[in-house]
C-alpha cells in the first residue's frame, strides 16, 4: 500500500539536503539509527528478507547515480535516503569508482545485511540522472511503498536500448555539432565550423566502433583525436591561421572528459578521496591519449613540411559576434549530448552565453585565466544549483552545458602546437595551464554549490536536518 503524506504536511526539503549533515558528520553518532516508522508490514516474518529488498533498491540506485554522472556525495545520500525510509537503521553506504556497498539492520533484525555492487560502465546521461533524481525525492517524501519504488527502478534502468539507425549516428552527429559550436567561438567561419563538424563526427564514430570492440579508452581516444588533427593539416596550406587553430581545438573540446573532471574535484572537497583519484586518474588517461593523438599528426605533419601555426589570443573586438552565438550553440550541443532534458536547453544556452560573454570582460579587464575562470564558474554553479533546488534536482545538467564554453580551447592550441614542433618545455608548461584553468572551473562550480549548502544550514539555525 502506498504511503502518501498528508496535505497539510509542509514539503520534505530535498533528500541530498537531509543527508548532508550525517554524511558531513554534523549529527551525533548515536542519530544514525532508524528513527522513523516503518511504511508498511503486511505480516511478513522474515524481516530480513524484506531488508535484502530494500538493501537491493538502495544499491540499484546508488550504482546509477554514480555512474551516469552524479557526485559520490549524491550517491552515497541517495542510498542512505532510500534505506532509511524503507526502514533499515544504521546505514553505512560506501562508494568507490567501481563499486558501490551498503551495509545496515533490517527491522526487528541483530544480523547486518551486507550489499554491494560493481560498476563496469560509466556514462553521461542526464536524463536518467534526472528520473532517478525524481524517484528518490518521491521516496524520502513517502509517496512510494517498496514495491511501487523497485517497479518504478526497473521502468527507468532497465529499459530498452535506443534502437535503429539514429541510436548509432547519434553520439557522432552531437559531437560534431558540439565542434562546430566551439570551432565558431575560437574564431573559425562557415567552412571552418564545417570541417570541425566532420573532425567531430569521424573521431566519435572511430571511438564508438573500438569500444564496440573492445579497445581500451586509452586508444580510444588517441584515435578519436586524430581527424581534427588530420583535417586541419589539410587546410593548413590555405587556410588562415586561426582557422587551423579552431579546427583543432573544436575537434578535440568535445572528447574532453569535462564532466569527470568536475566530478573528480566534488568528490575530493567532499572527502571522496578514493572515488576522486579514480575520476582524475581516469580524466588524466584521456586527456593524456588526446593529447597523443593530435601531437602524433601534427608532429608527423610537421616532418612532412606541414606548418603548425602559432595563433596569438583573440582581440576583445573579435567576440562580439559570431562566437558568441558559437557559445549557445556550443552549450545546447553539449547539453544534447549528455542527455540533457530538452526543458534544460534554453536555460543551459542562456548560462553557456552569459559566461562566455562575462568571461572575455573579464579577460579586456585584465583578470587572470584562472581568477577570471574561477569567478565565472561560480556564478554558471550558483546559478545552475538554484534552479536544480527549485525544482528538485542535479545540478549537472545545467552547470556542464553552462561552463563548457569557459574550456581553454586557445591555450590548449598553443600547448599541442608547441610539443608537436618540439618545444617540450613550452608545450609542457602550456597543458599545466589548460590543467589550472580547467581545476579553476571545477573548483568554481563546487564552490557556489557549497555556498548554497552552508547559507541553508545558517539559515536553518542548527546542523541537524531540514
Amino acid at each position: 500500500m502506498s504511503v502518501r503524506p498528508e496535505t497539510s504536511t509542509p514539503p520534505t526539503p530535498p533528500w541530498l539536503t537531509q543527508a548532508l549533515p550525517r554524511l558531513r558528520g554534523l549529527e551525533p553518532t548515536r542519530s544514525y539509527g532508524y528513527g522513523g516508522e516503518l511504511l508498511h508490514d503486511d505480516g511478513r516474518a522474515d524481516m530480513e528478507a524484506y531488508g535484502a529488498r530494500v538493501a537491493d533498491l538502495a544499491i540499484r540506485l546508488g550504482e546509477a547515480l554514480l555512474s551516469y554522472g552524479a557526485s559520490a556525495e549524491e550517491a552515497v545520500a541517495g542510498m542512505l535516503v532510500t534505506a532509511e525510509t524503507y526502514g533499515l537503521s544504521y546505514c553505512e553506504p560506501s562508494v568507490t569508482l567501481a563499486s558501490v556497498s551498503l551495509s545496515g539492520y533490517a527491522p526487528g533484525e541483530l544480523t547486518p545485511l551486507h550489499a554491494s555492487r560493481v560498476i563496469r560502465k560509466h556514462a553521461t546521461d542526464f536524463r536518467t540522472l534526472s528520473r532517478i533524481h525524481s524517484l528518490v525525492d518521491d521516496i524520502s517524501a513517502r509517496q512510494l511503498s517498496l514495491e511501487e519504488a523497485r517497479a518504478r527502478t526497473a521502468r527507468i534502468l532497465d529499459a530498452p536500448a535506443e534502437r535503429g539507425r539514429w541510436a548509432r549516428w547519434r553520439v557522432p552527429v552531437q559531437t560534431g555539432a558540439v565542434a562546430a559550436g566551439a570551432a565558431v567561438v575560437f574564431g573559425g567561419g562557415p567552412l571552418t565550423s564545417l570541417c570541425s563538424f566532420v573532425a567531430g563526427l569521424l573521431g566519435a564514430q572511430l571511438c564508438g566502433w573500438l569500444a564496440r570492440h573492445g579497445v581500451p579508452a586509452f586508444y580510444r581516444y588517441a584515435v578519436a583525436s586524430m581527424p581534427a588533427a588530420a583535417l586541419a593539416l589539410a587546410v593548413s596550406g590555405s587556410a588562415p591561421p586561426f582557422a587551423v587553430q579552431a579546427i583543432v581545438v573544436a575537434g578535440v573540446l568535445g572528447l574532453l572528459p569535462t564532466v569527470t573532471f568536475v566530478s573528480a574535484v566534488q568528490d575530493a572537497l567532499t572527502g571522496h578521496y578514493l572515488t576522486a583519484l579514480g575520476r582524475l586518474s581516469d580524466a588524466l588517461l584521456v586527456f593524456a591519449a588526446v593529447v597523443t593523438g593530435v601531437v602524433v599528426v601534427l608532429g608527423v605533419g610537421d616532418l612532412l613540411g606541414f606548418g603548425v601555426p602559432i595563433v596569438p589570443s583573440a582581440a576583445r573586438v573579435d567576440y562580439l559576434g559570431s562566437p558568441a552565438a558559437g557559445a549557445v550553440v556550443f552549450a545546447v550541443a553539449v547539453a544534447a549530448r549528455a542527455r540533457t532534458p530538452r526543458r534544460d536547453w534554453l536555460p543551459a544556452a542562456a548560462l553557456g552565453l552569459g559566461a562566455f560573454v562575462v568571461a572575455v570582460e573579464f579577460r579586456a579587464l585584465g583578470f587572470s585565466s584562472l581568477v577570471g575562470t574561477a569567478l565565472v564558474a561560480a556564478v554558471v554553479g550558483g546559478a545552475g544549483h538554484w534552479v536544480a533546488r527549485r525544482r528538485r534536482e542535479s545540478a549537472l545538467p545545467l552547470v556542464v552545458p553552462g561552463i563548457a564554453p569557459l574550456l581553454p580551447g586557445g591555450a590548449l592550441y598553443v600547448a599541442l602546437s608547441a610539443l608537436a614542433s618540439g618545444r617540450t618545455t613550452l608545450g609542457v608548461g602550456g597543458l599545466v595551464n589548460v590543467a589550472a584553468v580547467t581545476l579553476a572551473l571545477a573548483v568554481g562550480v563546487g564552490l557556489s554549490g557549497e555556498v548554497g549548502q552552508l547559507v541553508r544550514r545558517v539559515r536553518g539555525g542548527a546542523p541537524g536536518r531540514g
